[in-house]
């Protein structure tokens, strides 16, 4: 669905969705009907395996042309999925004793899918344009082409060169229509476009995007500073904040048809806009026209969003570059949108729930191959639905290739819902399985950092008859979850446990309190770590009624910072120097209140203290002066 100015999607951003969560709840009854004892989800399994070895049929065909003047869009197959409900309700008993309150079913018709023989097969084609991987590492398919000259556009002469002409067609099409629209509005008006892809996509030397047939560089139209003449844009020309030409300084930034070219961009109403990159002072300038001409209060709000100078790169201080999001058929198969969710966007995740349950049809088909293969591609589209699909089947396969394959999946692909935390408790609960297998749904858990999983957590942990290593896989899982609460748990642990235990730990405790005790919980003798326990023990009795932000701030003072709001910029420049000199709880905690303070993504366990100061730094370098500025 994609909606007209003023209306909303009931999509909320990424982790703010009580719609995407109960979603995945939803996906989770429908995997535990697929993957279960119940057969009716799944029995066209083996039908739609010999399907395979029959002719393909003629809209399935790839023609050979190199540029096939009409493309015919296929009709798909459709799935019946109310055998899948019907089973999913049977399952829904179970699902809601495995996990707790989080899951609520809804229920709601899934758009139809293709069969998942035809989804899977190795030789499939497509006479669309396909926009893969993500902006800076992906691939074009089936590339459409700008032509260099049109009625309303031209591609800029210096770049006709570079084979850059290449796009989605979704990215064209927005071009096109947008380029005519300033056109109609400002007769002779001419859009020119720098570089956008190449044919096949991938690297190209003037950008680190633009991989994917999604991005595009778009002249900003000028004028004439003597008289405001209206002039064909000869480049890529920077203007200055007050929209003033820097290296020609006899033209100006257009603010009328930069809107007016902005404005059509963002009512375009098949294909949507994720960025528009420019510098802040133009973005100021087209906003402030904006409101004087009295536009469209909707468009405006959006513009304050996708009109965004980039903190990574240059300013853009010289042209667009329009970012448009994942079509849905460019989705459904494998493109990555990366960044905010707007919320008048349609992220397909109702198609990409219905394209899941496709696949995972394939997880009760005889051959392994087939069912890694649909491993494969829920890996491949990155599904929300992903992880608790592939516990689901890795909680029911016989096979230990498919059932490892099904965890790695599991494992990479982020974690958006309780459902999957649910799959992988249970998967660390059963006893059949191996720890190396149990392994990955512990990592699952971890990554989660979801408060659904602390109570089992913590009953494995004190289970004294659980091996060691998987005492410690589980002690290992509560490090992200910043939890005052536990806080008594992990004392009383301390006490008790094996050493190797103790000191994961003692990794939880000191990240959730943000102070440490001067004692190696793993190598040191009994009487240090009695006193360091007794020491914690007179801490906890002193500072348990405080706010972990308390904490937080108590233990950055302890270590230098003398801001005097921690969660404000103000601390930033003090906070980054304690990602390298700091001990490893205020060095995991600073990275924390840098991304709350800055809004800015960073990993939690992915990078090295060191490389996360080397990704603060430099990013912090090209903001502060505006940050501080707008504080």
């Amino acid at each position: 669905m994609h909606n007209k100015i003023g209306s909303r999607d009931a999509m909320a951003p990424r982790l703010n969705t009580s719609k995407y969560i109960v979603s995945g709840t939803w996906i989770a009854l429908l995997a535990l009907a697929a993957c279960g004892t119940s057969h009716e989800l799944l029995q066209s399994g083996q039908s739609a395996e010999a399907a395979r070895s029959q002719p393909a049929s003629v809209a399935e065909v790839q023609l050979e042309a190199e540029e096939p003047e009409v493309r015919v869009i296929e009709r798909e197959p459709t799935v019946d999925l109310a055998p899948a409900k019907a089973a999913a309700s049977k399952a829904l008993g179970h699902a809601v004793n495995a996990a707790g309150e989080r899951v609520v079913g809804w229920w709601k018709p899934l758009p139809e899918q293709p069969d998942f023989a035809k989804l899977l097969d190795p030789k499939r084609q497509f006479i669309h344009s396909l926009s893969l991987g993500t902006v800076g590492r992906g691939e074009l398919r089936n590339a459409a082409r700008i032509p260099e000259d049109g009625d309303h556009h031209s591609v800029i002469e210096r770049h006709r060169n570079r084979n850059t002409q290449f796009g989605s067609e979704a990215l064209i099409e927005v071009i096109l229509d947008s380029a005519k629209v300033v056109s109609k509005a400002y007769p002779g008006s001419k859009l020119r476009i720098g570089n956008m892809s190449r044919k096949h996509g991938g690297d190209i030397p003037w950008s680190a995007s633009h991989n994917s047939g999604r991005d595009a560089d778009l002249a900003f139209f000028c004028k004439t500073k003597k008289d405001g003449k209206p002039v064909l844009a000869p480049g890529l020309l920077d203007f200055d904040s007050s929209g003033d030409g820097i290296k020609r300084p006899d033209l100006v930034f257009d603010v009328e048809r930069n809107w007016k070219l902005v404005e059509a961009l963002l009512s375009h109403e098949r294909v949507h806009i994720q960025w528009l990159f420019i510098s802040e002072g133009l973005k100021k300038l087209l906003l402030d026209h904006a409101r004087a001409q009295g536009a469209d209060e909707e468009i405006i709000k959006r513009a304050e969003k996708v009109l965004h100078q980039p903190t990574d790169s240059s300013p853009h201080d010289d042209h667009f570059h329009l970012r448009i999001t994942c079509p849905k058929r460019d989705r459904l198969e494998g493109c990555l949108d990366f960044g905010p969710r707007w919320e008048w966007v349609d992220w397909h995740y109702d198609d990409l729930l219905a394209r899941s349950m496709a696949v995972a049809r394939a997880f009760r088909a005889p051959k392994e191959e087939t069912r890694i293969r649909a491993l494969d591609f829920l890996e491949r589209i990155r599904s929300p639905y992903a992880p608790e699909l592939a516990l689901a089947a890795a909680l029911h396969e016989k096979s230990d290739k498919v059932r490892k394959r099904a965890l790695e999946v599991a494992k990479d692909v982020p974690i958006w819902s309780g459902a999957a935390v649910g799959a992988a408790l249970r998967f660390v609960e059963r006893s059949e399985f191996s720890l190396e297998e149990k392994a990955y749904a512990y990592s699952v858990i971890r990554r989660a950092a979801d408060t659904l999983a602390v109570d089992r957590l913590k009953k494995r942990i004190a289970d004294t008859e659980l091996a060691e290593a998987e005492r410690v896989m589980a002690a290992r899982s509560l490090i992200h979850l910043m939890e005052p609460e536990l806080v008594p748990f992990l004392l009383q642990q301390l006490e008790t446990q094996p050493d190797a235990v103790r000191a994961e730990l003692a990794v939880a405790l000191r990240r959730v309190t943000n102070r440490a005790e001067n004692v190696d919980w793993e190598k040191a003798s009994d009487d240090a770590r009695a006193k360091a326990l007794a020491s914690w023990k007179k801490w906890w009795k002193d500072n348990g009624d405080k706010r972990r932000d308390d904490w937080l701030e108590e233990g950055f003072i302890a270590h230098g910072l003398e801001a005097d709001d921690v969660f404000t910029v103000d601390a930033v420049d003090e906070l980054i120097p304690m990602l390298k000199k700091g001990p490893e709880h205020v060095a995991y905690n600073a990275n924390l209140t840098l991304k709350r303070v800055t809004g800015r993504w960073a990993p939690l366990e992915a990078w090295s203290h060191a490389r996360l100061h080397r990704y603060w730094s430099r990013w912090w370098r090209s903001v502060r002066q505006r940050m501080v500025a707008a504080r």
